[in-house]
């Protein structure tokens, strides 16, 4: 078993970095497709309004 802790410990600590990455990167909303489609299609229009 004691040949396998280095290998369990590096997994661990990868782990560990994921999660933090996940923690400290910003939220991706979660709508619907056709939501993000339509606030997409609002800024283009508002873009080309101004």
């Amino acid at each position: 078993m004691s040949e396998f802790r280095p290998l369990i410990e590096q997994q661990a600590r990868h782990q560990i970095e994921e999660r933090i990455a996940r923690a400290s990167s910003p939220r991706v909303r979660n709508a619907p497709r056709r939501h993000r489609l339509a606030e997409g299609l609002r800024r283009v229009a508002d873009r080309l309004e101004n």
